[in-house]
Order: structure tokens, then C-alpha cells, then sequence
């Protein structure tokens, strides 16, 4: 018998990102390919700081308008979502696991899975794993990602230990429960965006991946084709506004507008440069200069912070640098980072050579705003869409099934986070949650007489008319 044809799926995606949240729903189809069907942004400038949920109720409300939008505008209902994090807090400490026996023995997996679930009880204050990348095994003298089958009286496992504050992704959760979507899956947004971004061999020869982002820019630093590190640093595109904003007194808008037609991340200072008067709000004028020197500042602190992080690995990042994300588009971003550091291995790349996904929507190929979005569709395989609930009479509204969450399950190295799953509970008046059984009759049902229904939004209305007529024919 033939194997059943794959049907396609709707996969959708959410970026929590500093400025606004965006999402994404493409169709994976039987042949493997994708298609964008929709795309939303909602600015939320005051829910999210640096990549962790500031406000609870105002991200909620963003996520539920992004949702909302896409829901009509694709007609289709939403019940799941795939979620990408990132944050300050979210960065790669190394570890070293050792087991010495007493005697010669076969290296197995359990002795292998044994040294990585010890690796995963590191407790760190204040932050938990959530994924873990194994670098590679020391037996003897020598170095290997295979260690199964191998005799040896001693072990050791490097390990890179990604972690984050803890309440990351409690405030996720509590986010997407209030917009009552079910989270299929948590991936780790820079590890997502680098295998979508980096090609293998760039990964093999060693590279770096620098995503300029509005309030933070991470790096992810690859050798041999695993992570060797990652770090977030808590300075982005919306710094170098907010700089202008304050010694220009003037708005933040204002400001990013400035930024975008006037600024550059490095200028050649010349004699013949001409000085030019920019008009500013409330009848002011500022000089090009001033400006310029606002930016480059900031920029130059951006990229001496982002030199700190890859410095001990340039001898080894044969491919280099790659700059990408949105505060990647200053202009002489590259020319700068060789100015003040002398490291001419750069290239800027917003999109893979080859995107591998089809879309109705103009892309502007300046923009990052698809590219970490699509590599978290690329990663997610449920099916995030259903139909629609049916809808209740005129005056009542039909609220999501609220999820519940269950434990995370150990990471697994793949830069996933498993496992959130949902059922449809009830919550009685002290707030406990009642499972209720598909088919069990309701309250209502057991015991009609005891909460009569209310009447229908038509059965009220002729009732209304009929009161109405019958006051007229008194008259």
C-alpha cells in the first residue's frame, strides 16, 4: 500500500523583538519547499526591553493584534506558535565534565549520556540552562566528537552551556497564556538565524555571525562546524538614537529619522568636507558634524564591544565576519570595524544567497525583518492552524482555550527548547483547573434548571420588538 500522501501545513512564528513584534505564517508543503503567506508588526516599544518582556499586558495586546490581523487577513485560526528568545541575559559559558575509572573500559552511550546529564545539573544563580553544545571528548592525549567504542580508563566532555535568566521565558509563557496560544516550540533566535544565514562550509572554516539589532547585537562565533561562543550585548541601533534624541532635545522620532538619512558609522576627515546646517524641530538648526560625531561615537563603542567578543578567535575565522540585522544597514558599518580594528574579513548579508522560500509580499532586501522569522518557520513542523471555533450568539464572544504548560524537558543541543503542550481544562471559581473530557456534558447541560440559558441574540431582539409594538397599540 502506498504511503499517504504529507498534507501541507500552516507554520506560524513570533519574534518578541525590542521594538515591536513581529509574526509570520508560511505553508510548509509536501516537497519540502515554503511559502509565506502572511506577515504582521505590531510596535511595542514599552513591552519588551532588550529581548525580555518588560510589560506582561502591553506584549500580550501586541500579540494578540499581530495574531488577530494575520487570522483575518489569511483566513485561517491560529492555535500554536513557534517563539524565538534572545535577551541580555542569554549567552554561552563553557564546562568541563571528567569520569576516571578504575580500569580500562568501552566507552558507551551510556557513560556519553551520563557526562552530558551531569553537565546539565550545573546550577548557575539566577539562570538555567536552556541549551547545551557539546564541543568535544579528551580521551588520553586525544580529541574527538565520537568517543562510543573507545577503551580508555579516563573521559572528559567540553561542553558550551547556553543559558539565560530564569525569568526569560517565565515571562514568555506567561505572555502567550494571556493571549491564550498554545506555544508548539521555543528555539534559541540566534542559533536559528545563524543555521539559516551560514552556510556549512562557512561554519566548518570558522566565522562569526554579528546581528545588529535596535537594543541589543549578538554574536555567535562557529569553528568546525559547532558553537564556540555566544554572547548578547546590550547595545543596539536604538542607543545611537536615543544619543541624538538627548543632545539634540529633541524626539525620539525625530532622532531615528536623523539617524537614517544622515548618519554613517565612519567618515574621512577631510578639509574640503563641507559642513552642512540641518533643520531640527522648534526652529533649530544643527551642523552635519555634531551629528556625525554623535553616531560615530556610539558605533565605535557598539564595535570595540563586539571586537571583545571575537578577538581570541580571528586566527581561527577563516571566513570571517558576516553582519546582519537591522542596525546592520548604517552606511560604512565594515569600513569602520576595519578602521578600529584593523580586520578586513567582513561582508554584510541580510538574506541567504539562495532564500529558499517563495512569497507574495515585496522583500526589501535592506531590511532583516523576514530572516530570523523564516529560519524559526524552516525549524517548526506542527501544524499551527485549525478551524475556526464555532462562534457564540451576538453578545457573547469566544475566548482561545487557555494552555497549560508542563515541565521543560532536558535541552538537547540542537538550539530547540522542548516541550510545551496543551489541554482543555476548565478553571473553577478558586482558580483550580478541571480537565474536561471531549463529550462530557457541561454544567449546563446536567443541570439546566438550576443556570437558565440565556436567550438567543434573535430571541432577544423580537422580544424587544414585540414589547415595543404592543406599547404603540396601547397608545
Amino acid at each position: 500500500m502506498a504511503d499517504e500522501k504529507k498534507v501541507e501545513k500552516n507554520i506560524v512564528a513570533i519574534e518578541l523583538g525590542s521594538s515591536a513584534v513581529r509574526a509570520i505564517l508560511g505553508q510548509k508543503r509536501a516537497d519540502g519547499s515554503l511559502q509565506i503567506l502572511g506577515f504582521e508588526k505590531e510596535s511595542a516599544p514599552d513591552s519588551i526591553h532588550k529581548g525580555v518582556v518588560y510589560n506582561v499586558d502591553k506584549t500580550i495586546q501586541a500579540i494578540v493584534a499581530v495574531i488577530k490581523r494575520l487570522e483575518e487577513r489569511q483566513k485561517v485560526y491560529v492555535n500554536k506558535v513557534y517563539v524565538g528568545v534572545t535577551g541580555q541575559s542569554l549567552r554561552s559559558v563553557g564546562n568541563t565534565v571528567m569520569r576516571q575509572f578504575d580500569e580500562k573500559v568501552t566507552i558507551s552511550d551510556e557513560i556519553v549520556e551520563s557526562l552530558k546529564h551531569e553537565n546539565t545539573s550545573q546550577d548557575y544563580p539566577d539562570c538555567e540552562i536552556i541549551d547545551c553544545v557539546v564541543q568535544e571528548y579528551r580521551i588520553g592525549n586525544h580529541l574527538t566528537n565520537s568517543p562510543r567504542g573507545v577503551i580508555a580508563d579516563r573521559i572528559e566532555g567540553f561542553y558550551k552551556n547556553i543559558i539565560a535568566r530564569k525569568s526569560l521565558e517565565e515571562g514568555i509563557s506567561r505572555c502567550f497564556q494571556g493571549a491564550k496560544l498554545e506555544i508548539a516550540g521555543i528555539f534559541i533566535a540566534p542559533l536559528r538565524l545563524a543555521d539559516y544565514l551560514l552556510t556549512e562550509q562557512e561554519k566548518r572554516a570558522g566565522c562569526a555571525l554579528i546581528d545588529f539589532g535596535a537594543e541589543t547585537t549578538t554574536v555567535a562565533v562557529y569553528e568546525k562546524d559547532i558553537l564556540r561562543h555566544l554572547a548578547v550585548i546590550p547595545l543596539g541601533g536604538n542607543n545611537i538614537t536615543n544619543d541624538i534624541a538627548s543632545i539634540l532635545h529633541i524626539e525620539h522620532v525625530e532622532a531615528e529619522s536623523l539617524k537614517r538619512t544622515y548618519g554613517s558609522a565612519y567618515t574621512e576627515e577631510s578639509e574640503e568636507r563641507e559642513n552642512r546646517l540641518i533643520e531640527i524641530s522648534n526652529n533649530r538648526q544643527t551642523d552635519e558634524k555634531r551629528l556625525q560625531a554623535i553616531v560615530e561615537a556610539r558605533q565605535q563603542e557598539i564595535l570595540a564591544n563586539v571586537w571583545e567578543q571575537i578577538k581570541d578567535y580571528t586566527d581561527r575565522l577563516i571566513s570571517g565576519l558576516i553582519f546582519t540585522g537591522g542596525a546592520a544597514n548604517m552606511p560604512q558599518l565594515e569600513s569602520a570595524f576595519v578602521k578600529y580594528h584593523n580586520y578586513k574579513n567582513i561582508k554584510t548579508r541580510q538574506l541567504p544567497t539562495s532564500p529558499e522560500f517563495t512569497t507574495v509580499h515585496k522583500l526589501d532586501p535592506q531590511t532583516n525583518n523576514f530572516a530570523t522569522l523564516v529560519a524559526l518557520l524552516k525549524r517548526g513542523d506542527e501544524e499551527c492552524t485549525s478551524e475556526r471555533p464555532s462562534e457564540l450568539d451576538l453578545f457573547d464572544s469566544k475566548e482561545r482555550e487557555t494552555p497549560t504548560f508542563e515541565e521543560k524537558t532536558p535541552v538537547d543541543g540542537d538550539g530547540s527548547v522542548k516541550t510545551y503542550r496543551s489541554h482543555t481544562s476548565d478553571t473553577t471559581e478558586d482558580g483550580s483547573q478541571s480537565s474536561m473530557e471531549e463529550g462530557q456534558p457541561t454544567e449546563e447541560e446536567q443541570a439546566p434548571e438550576s443556570k437558565p440559558k440565556r436567550p438567543s441574540a434573535l430571541a432577544r431582539v423580537g422580544r424587544w420588538f414585540r414589547e415595543a409594538a404592543g406599547k404603540l397599540v396601547e397608545e
